[in-house]
């Protein structure tokens, strides 16, 4: 399911990487195969939240994203946090020129970018898919599809003929709401349409109440990933 980038969702994505740690643990992971960090591209970057937890091990790094409003996103937030070595570019994938010691795709791409992708790496390209096909969130026939997982990449990567390493875990990753009404704006959003009996039943059943006077309610979600190495050629 295509992410609609507005003022909620991210605040809805800012808010479950704080609440999770999800960014701060995938990015342990990906650090660990990033031996040399000078540059980093991160291509479809979305709000950028894993480049602000990445920008203090590297020189440089480079948010692209064709999105305007994620793009803004991550000006302002790197100028909040005074990250003055993460830059962003409004561009499509496709288009984007350059070397960087590293470029990164998280949940992004297709089989024609990939090749592009490796060309504008002077070390390696990592890539971070779903575990499965299926969404997250909703009851199991309302869930989205998620189009790029891990078999996927390993069909396309095995069509380009190129080395690679993966490296498959999970991770929590779940949402945490302000209200009830933040929960139901929520799964509107990232489910197949529910009539209201059917979400006030999910929410029941799924949604979890919490001690944290500013996120009373969580919904859990366990969120398989796996971590694609690539090396340049």
């Amino acid at each position: 399911m295509k992410i609609v980038w507005n003022d909620r969702s991210i605040r809805w994505f800012r808010d479950a990487s704080a609440y999770t740690g999800f960014h701060a643990q995938l990015a342990g992971a990906i650090l660990s195969h990033i031996p040399v960090r000078d540059s980093l591209c991160d291509v479809g970057c979305g709000s950028g939240l894993i480049d602000f937890i990445l920008a203090p091990d590297f020189g440089q790094i480079t948010c692209v994203d064709r999105d305007p409003v994620a793009i803004r996103s991550v000006e302002e937030q790197a100028g909040i946090l005074g990250l003055d070595n993460v830059s962003a570019l409004c561009l499509d994938g496709g288009s984007l020129s350059g070397q960087w010691g590293t470029v990164m795709a998280l949940f992004h791409g297709t089989r024609e970018l990939l090749p592009h992708y490796l060309s504008l790496a002077r070390d390696q390209m990592i890539l971070v898919t779903h575990g499965s096909a299926e969404g997250s969130f909703g009851p199991s026939d309302r869930r989205g599809t998620k189009h790029i997982h891990t078999s996927v990449m390993e069909g396309w990567l095995l069509d380009m003929g190129v080395d690679f390493d993966v490296e498959e875990f999970s991770l929590e990753y779940g949402q945490p709401f302000t209200d009830l009404e933040d929960a139901r704006a929520f799964l509107t959003a990232y489910a197949a349409p529910m009539e209201p009996e059917e979400l006030e039943n999910y929410l029941h059943q799924q949604l979890q109440q919490t001690d944290d006077s500013t996120f009373p309610y969580y919904l859990p979600n366990c969120k398989k990933v796996a971590l694609f190495t690539v090396p340049r050629p």
